[in-house]
């Protein structure tokens, strides 16, 4: 699983210094020229010192970033290359900046100060300057003590604590405003958190929002049945507990359910080559890197994107990024694995990807790396930059013996074929059952026909386990009846005599016949040629009391049902009616106990037209005059990928007692919505007929109609 992984963990306050909350301070801010502490540059400095919660002096600095500042970023700070021409370098800045500070032991306050202070400690390695300053981020602080807000960006929360307007953007001015939102907070702190002293903010305001925090990828592999397990209980809280626009785990759940996985770093979304792009030092790789069962590195064309964007220079600082993580690798003794980010197989069908990223509204189709599966030897002569050995190493030898770490394993228990619900006492129960009716509608002696009929069906009911959903059909239909809604079987439950017996069908699937209603003499002498059921027969008087006979009898085998071996799972579809479905579904859950009965998912994939649309669409865009047959091969490319997800009309999918729904299968809600408390399966039900037992409880109109009339006119269908 390619997973989205947050990092729950990050104290507010990073550093060991401890002091009190009206203490001295540096509120600090930093205007830069990108967002890459490894490749971009400080532009200024802007500080202010606060002592006992009052300003005490301020201190401000253009740095000379000795490259261009790019257009976008002086069009949102206006700081130009005139401004910073003259000004100090960034060895001559930053020693300056630490005098103000008092020596590189204070406590800096900023806002994201892991971005603030990723420079200065990026700063601080170039110019073998000590960095071990301890800081205060206030963005968690602000999210933690407003919730309410939109968002929590400088500007927002200054307005929001009416602290008047500023020159946002501007470092000078962005410390003079972040003192005074400081000060605002440490009252706070103290008088609705009972926070005194700094260390005590990471205690007192635990937890991060999840819905704030920066996601990154992460791949995580199954090493065995115990990890399965744990990837379905992630999949499963990711979905549940933490989905925001995607699904994502944090870090503190991912330690949780650890056992029996393999994490992976990921590309270059994942949080480790973030860092080295981030320039962040060498203790913080290894720090993030120590955490990873295993290390990645992917082809130079898979991230050439940051180079288009700027975020690398070209495609030799690319593979210095590699180098970098395969000495991490080296140093802590984690396997670095050469991997694809494989989308598609082959090449040629990035297209499809490009058609399907346009269709979703993404622009820069056009440049998405080509992230197909490539050969081995593809693959050595992609990394030969790291030396013959070290290539074989990372692209064999290191994925074959994660490869080979992890069992062969099913998605979902296979050690039996289906596993059903349970009963005390249902074998007997339904037995007892179905010959009671039949004795009533058929005498003390049985036909011979009868007879055969239900001694084949039980013995194949019971003895296949399915004895149990047989009385769990027979409950609903009883309680419904009971509470006045009558139900209507439908599909292949009418071929099971049993099934008419036990009153779950109205279908009497035995041979057409007459069987009278007072005496129970029973007539099987038909011509079956002439007459195909029961109903079709003309009316006829029983030659022993007279009454008038019953026509009963549709001629359906048993293996309609359960198959020509009698071992296929039931699929018992019962038609309530639509009032009536939700309390039936919530009785489901009553009689097998919660944790035990989940609404069927289903996975919806792009149909044929969406994918024309899409076609046609990107081709009149890209200026592509394609023919009918490359126009056909395109939608067909494209037909069939997952869009999203649902729930099954009315299906229940049923775990035994004994079991636990993530021996099978994660749970969600329907298309990732939480309103309500519908929670599907994650797979597509189809998945696993052959596993898990399935109940169809469906709505519909007639009994609902039945019901009215029935209230209405006093009469009982």
């Amino acid at each position: 699983v390619e997973s989205y992984f947050i990092n729950d963990m990050i104290p507010i306050v990073n550093g060991e210094k401890d002091m009190p909350l009206m203490g001295s301070y540096i509120v600090f801010d930093l205007e830069t020229t990108g967002l890459s502490a490894g490749n971009d540059r400080i532009t200024e400095i802007g500080a202010v010192k606060l002592e006992n919660g009052e300003v005490l002096d301020s201190f401000n600095i253009f740095v000379n970033p000795q490259r261009p500042i790019p257009e976008k970023i002086t069009q949102l700070t206006g700081i130009t290359d005139e401004m910073v021409a003259d000004a100090p370098l960034e060895e001559e800045a930053l020693r300056q900046f630490y005098a103000f500070c008092g020596g590189e032991d204070a406590v800096l306050v900023a806002h994201n100060a892991p971005f603030d202070t990723g420079f200065i400690k990026a700063a601080a390695s170039r110019c073998k300057m000590p960095y071990r300053f301890t800081a205060i981020d206030t963005v968690p602080i602000a999210r933690k003590l407003f919730p309410n807000l939109r968002n929590h960006k400088l500007d927002t929360v200054a307005k929001h604590l009416q602290l008047g307007n500023f020159n946002h953007h501007r470092a000078c001015d962005d410390a003079r405003i972040l003192a005074e939102i400081y000060i605002k907070l440490t009252q706070i702190l103290q008088k609705e958190k009972e926070i005194q002293s700094i260390q005590q903010i990471n205690t007192g305001l635990s937890g991060v929002d999840y819905k704030n925090a920066y996601s990154y990828h992460q791949i995580i592999l199954v090493k065995n049945l115990t990890g399965l397990k744990n990837l379905y209980q992630l999949v499963s809280k990711s979905h549940l507990d933490y989905y925001y626009k995607k699904p994502r785990i944090p870090k503190s759940e991912l330690i949780r359910y650890r056992e029996g996985l393999i994490l992976g770093s990921a590309c270059e979304a994942g949080e480790l080559f973030r860092a080295v792009v981030d320039g962040k030092s060498w203790g913080e790789l290894c720090s993030i890197a120590k955490f990873y069962d295993f290390l990645e590195i992917q082809p130079i064309q898979n991230n050439m994107f940051m180079v288009h964007n700027g975020t690398a220079k070209d495609e030799e600082q690319l593979r210095s990024y590699n180098r970098t993580i395969v000495r991490l690798g080296d140093t802590l003794k984690i396997p670095v694995c050469a991997t694809c980010d494989v989308h598609m197989m082959d090449e040629k069908d990035n297209i499809f990807r490009q058609i399907l990223l346009a269709g979703m509204g993404f622009k820069d189709t056009d440049q998405q790396s080509p992230l197909y599966l490539r050969t081995t030897d593809e693959m050595l002569r992609e990394f030969s930059y790291l030396g013959e050995e070290k290539a074989r190493e990372v692209v064999i030898t290191n994925p074959n013996m994660i490869a080979d770490s992890c069992e062969r394993m099913k998605a979902f228990l296979s050690e039996k074929g289906t596993y059903a619900p349970t009963f005390p006492g249902a074998n007997d129960e339904l037995r007892n059952m179905a010959l009671k009716k039949a004795h009533e509608i058929y005498g003390d002696e049985l036909p011979e026909g009868v007879q055969k009929r239900l001694d084949k069906e039980l013995n194949s009911i019971i003895g296949n386990g399915y004895s149990s959903l047989y009385l769990m059909a027979q409950r609903l239909v009883h309680k419904s009846n009971s509470d006045g809604y009558l139900v209507g079987s439908r599909g292949s439950v009418g071929s099971s005599f049993v099934a008419n017996m036990a009153g779950i069908t109205e279908v009497n699937a035995l041979q057409p016949h007459y069987v009278c209603p007072n005496c129970r003499h029973s007539d099987f002498d038909i011509d079956r040629t002439k007459y195909a059921c029961g109903v079709d027969m003309p009316d006829k008087d029983c030659p022993v009391c007279g009454a008038k006979y019953k026509k009963l009898g549709y001629e359906i085998p048993f293996e309609v049902f359960l198959g020509f071996k009698g071992d296929k799972t039931p699929d018992i579809d019962l038609n309530f009616s639509g009032d009536y479905q939700p309390v039936a579904h919530k009785y489901v859950e009553v009689m097998f106990g919660e944790g035990h009965a989940f609404r069927a998912g289903t996975i919806s994939g792009v149909k044929d037209k969406i994918a024309y649309g899409y076609v046609r669409s990107y081709c009149e865009a890209n200026g592509i005059n394609a023919s009918k047959d490359e126009m056909d091969r395109m939608v067909q490319g494209c037909t069939g990928v997952k869009k999203t997800t649902g729930q099954h009309p009315g299906g229940i999918v049923i775990v035994p007692k004994e079991n636990d729904i993530m021996e099978f299968t994660p749970v969600q809600y329907p298309a990732d919505r939480s309103e309500g408390d519908t929670i599907t399966t994650h797979f597509d039900f189809h998945a696993m007929d052959d596993r898990l037992v399935k109940l169809d409880i469906l709505g519909h109109d007639d009994p609902t109609v039945l019901r009215m009339l029935k209230d209405i006119t006093g009469l009982d269908p």
